[in-house]
């Protein structure tokens, strides 16, 4: 027997969603994936719940490597949902500590493959525009009820309107327009 320990294999792969404008790659680590698969809204999750998502900025990636929520104090109904804004400045602080970087949102939608509303597009760019950063856009995910990446809806938002972004089935890496040591982020109200 070997004296290497094989690695356990993830149960969900990576995904990899890229920006054709901005150039701009974002991975989702299998540990992100598995917390959006376990929150999707069917079976007993009857309300639309969420949290944050929080990056290391690795070469020409930006790896969310963690999502947060759903806190038990954050509003939610079967088509809405507004988070404790108190905990998720908490949060910020807490993991910018621990080496990681606040770069946006996700939340469940009760549909199959999942779309903003227009509640969604206007948060995300007022978050955007009242927080402070370095970061060239925030990155939003809306998680539905089919199987990923269909179920998946990813975008980036700016001050100016956003994009969605399009799956990276061949793994090519593209320069990120990120900036590379990005300041402590304060989402702000």
């Amino acid at each position: 027997m070997s004296s290497l320990q094989l690695k356990k294999p993830a149960l969900h792969p990576e995904l990899r969603f890229e920006s054709k404008r901005l150039g701009t790659v974002v991975c989702f680590s299998p540990e992100v994936v598995a917390h959006f698969v376990k929150h999707r809204q069917q079976g007993r999750i009857k309300t639309e719940i969420g949290g944050q998502l929080f990056a290391q900025f690795v070469k020409n990636e930006v790896r969310v490597i963690r999502a947060t929520g759903p806190n038990t104090t954050d509003r939610r109904g079967w088509a809405w949902f507004r988070p404790d804004q108190r905990i998720q400045n908490v949060e910020i602080k807490r993991l910018f500590e621990n080496g990681l970087h606040f770069v946006g949102d996700w939340h469940t939608h009760p549909e199959r493959k999942p779309s903003p509303s227009s509640w969604d597009l206007e948060s995300m760019e007022d978050c955007f525009k009242k927080s402070r950063h370095q970061l060239r856009a925030f990155v939003m995910v809306i998680v539905g009820q089919a199987m990923f990446p269909e179920g998946l809806w990813v975008s980036i938002h700016r001050n100016n309107g956003f994009e969605k972004l399009a799956i990276n089935m061949n793994g090519a890496v593209s320069a990120i327009e990120y900036s590379s040591k990005p300041q402590r982020m304060l989402h702000e109200g």
